[in-house]
């Protein structure tokens, strides 16, 4: 069992992991760092940390970053010659290392970056839940430097939260989630932008499962889109040519090409 743990970023993913290594006794204390006031004293209320501080501590065993996107590159530069263990939740990864060994030279040997693929549209401490990871997939892009045995607890801890740790290059990852994460939830904010309160009397489960995303925390997605741009900008060219396509066999009248189309989307939910 390890002793410390810091935690940058309180909300849903800081502070459900957080809670899930309470559970699971990954850590004897657990201290915040959470420059919102409210959120920060909610989530000691809440027993989801210990303590709150205002720098993260020198003796620390392990510092999860789980602040913003924009903000995880210049914490792992603040933090490149601690002793404990690194490791974020960051949705991009490639900007995130660029920027760090633009600042450093290299990245720091002990600095494993993460992203768990799970989440919801609640945000802050008081939708931090223990089990979130559970029977989730957490990605972890190690690079040339990294630590062995960092990485190895790093993937140890995710275990123990419930979670399948998988591997690959930052690169593939956000090629990958631009398409199957980012862009959902940019058309999701697109898409809301159409839609009345006097609409909800005419909406069903497929506008509720469509849209719920889009409760999701502007601070946070736009931070995602602001450095994931140019694979979410292909993948957004991508849509915009098959809604294209659907458009123009709807005003021809084709409705043999719609067919063929929901058919062909049918058969890859199937296989998918």
């Amino acid at each position: 069992m390890s002793k410390l743990l810091v935690v940058i970023g309180t909300g849903l993913l800081g502070g459900s992991f957080a809670r899930g290594a309470r559970e699971q006794g990954l850590f004897t204390h657990i201290v915040g760092i959470e420059p919102d006031a409210e959120r920060a004293e909610l989530a000691r209320s809440l027993g989801i940390v210990d303590e709150l501080a205002t720098s993260v501590i020198a003796s620390a065993d392990a510092v999860l970053i789980a602040s913003p996107s924009d903000t995880i590159a210049e914490w792992v530069i603040r933090l490149s010659e601690h002793r404990g263990v690194l490791f974020d939740v960051g949705s991009v990864k490639s900007a995130i290392l660029d920027e760090i060994r633009g600042e450093l030279g290299e990245l720091p040997v002990r600095f494993v970056p993460c992203h768990p693929i799970a989440g919801s549209e609640r945000h802050g401490p008081a939708a931090a839940d223990g089990s979130l990871f559970r029977d989730q997939k957490v990605v972890i892009t190690p690079h040339a430097d990294i630590d062995s045995s960092a990485l190895a607890r790093v993937e140890s801890w995710w275990q123990q939260l419930g979670a399948r740790v998988l591997r690959t290059e930052a690169s593939t990852h956000d090629r990958v989630l631009a398409l199957t994460s980012h862009l959902p939830h940019l058309v999701a904010f697109a898409y809301l932008q159409q839609i009345d309160t006097q609409h909800l009397d005419f909406t069903g489960g497929g506008f509720r499962d469509f849209t719920r995303i889009g409760a999701s925390d502007a601070k946070v997605w736009s931070a995602i889109f602001e450095l994931n741009k140019s694979p979410i900008l292909e993948a957004l060219d991508d849509l915009q040519r098959s809604l294209g396509e659907i458009r123009d066999a709807l005003d021809a009248g084709d409705m043999d090409r719609i067919r063929r189309i929901i058919l062909s989307a049918q058969q890859r939910r199937r296989e998918l």
